[in-house]
């Protein structure tokens, strides 16, 4: 979800914000391409739900890779 995102960048130190500076109907219209690109090559993007906690989003991240290259990575504490 854009709100989601932008918050999470915003708690983020650093000087990038290009991005964020531009208006939510932008950040919409970039999800919508991102999630049709990712309903069109299924095999290729894998659509994750980053609202969840970062241990569950990492555990997350390593399943499709595990499925997806056949590789079993470790957990790392985050």
């Amino acid at each position: 979800d854009p709100s989601e995102g932008l918050a999470r960048a915003a708690s983020r130190r650093g000087d990038e914000n290009r991005f964020e500076s531009m208006d939510m109907d932008f950040h919409h219209r970039i999800r919508t391409g991102f999630l049709s690109i990712a309903k069109n090559e299924p095999g290729r993007v894998a659509v994750l739900n980053a609202a969840q906690d970062k241990t569950a989003l990492h555990a997350q991240v390593l399943d499709v890779i595990k499925q997806r290259l056949g590789v079993t990575l470790k957990p790392v504490a985050i």
